[in-house]
């Protein structure tokens, strides 16, 4: 599957010929991953059976102790080395957020989430300071420090807002979603995401729109409006769709945008016209 960013959302095409085919009929692969010397790894289930309401749950033909894991490489090409994670000091913890393998990244996480929580954020508030906020090759490594301040529920404003404003959309759209998580921490969250719904990164706005669930009123509502005045996409229209849904009944009397500079459509204007009673919003999930 060849993945690429369309709009605010993700193109996947899949490619030909397949990565793995079998003639066995009771082939059933599950669960890629990328280990963490670098070959991709799945999982083979190889049951007759995968139906389940097809068959009875004590079916004798289930099978619950076979099975299979396939490892994938490249034939001549060296594999990497495991980087060492338990154990290690939260500075190589640290250092390893730097690297280019996700899993690693990951598994760096798991284990500073199990470090003492004050030692961990002094830590990478040093080490965070080494970093450009302007440099483009610097925003990946700030929004890692983001997000280990969230992996300890341990707001940090002035590096959400920072990367709020970095250079590269994709670290703006992450932000956003720590916002959303943290809003009820933090100052103004709503002019925050009132900014976010006026990016110029499609997948910015999206982020915005679906944080903007999450609160109730007129004022969330806005946030929502804000991204009509800009180009939209099937997957912009339809959390804007959930999200103006749920904040429907937290908002008095008519709603109507304030400076709308584009004209959201009939159904849209219908969707917003309940005037029940004030209610906890509902949530995009």
């Amino acid at each position: 599957m060849k993945v690429e960013e369309k709009g605010s959302g993700l193109w996947g095409e899949t490619l030909e010929p397949p990565l793995v085919a079998s003639d066995d009929p009771n082939f059933r692969p599950t669960a890629v991953s990328v280990g963490p010397d670098g070959a991709i790894y799945f999982l083979d289930w190889h049951n007759p059976i995968i139906g389940h309401m097809q068959h009875h749950l004590r079916d004798p033909n289930r099978d619950h102790a076979h099975g299979r894991i396939y490892r994938i490489t490249y034939p001549g090409r060296p594999l990497l080395k495991p980087a060492r994670i338990a154990g290690q000091s939260i500075e190589k913890l640290l250092a390893l957020l730097e690297g280019p393998e996700n899993d690693v990244r990951t598994r760096a996480k798991i284990e500073l989430g199990a470090r003492d929580t004050g030692a961990v954020i002094a830590a990478v508030n040093k080490w965070v300071k080494q970093f450009d906020p302007q440099k483009l090759e610097d925003q990946h490594h700030l929004l890692e420090a983001l997000w280990v301040h969230q992996w300890h529920n341990a707001v940090n404003e002035p590096l959400l807002r920072q990367v709020l404003r970095s250079p590269e959309p994709r670290a703006r759209a992450a932000a956003v979603h720590v916002l959303c998580y943290w809003r009820d921490r933090v100052g103004q969250p709503l002019e925050l995401l009132r900014a976010a719904a006026n990016d110029p990164s499609p997948r910015v706005r999206l982020e915005a729109v679906r944080a903007a669930s999450f609160f109730t009123g007129s004022e969330a509502m806005e946030v929502a409006y804000e991204s009509l005045k800009y180009d939209t996409d099937y997957y912009l229209d339809y959390v804007f769709k959930e999200t103006t849904r749920a904040l429907q009944n937290s908002c008095k009397g008519l709603f109507l945008p304030r400076t709308p500079r584009r004209s959201p459509t009939s159904s849209t204007i219908s969707r917003t016209r309940n005037s029940c009673r004030r209610r906890t919003s509902k949530r995009v999930s």
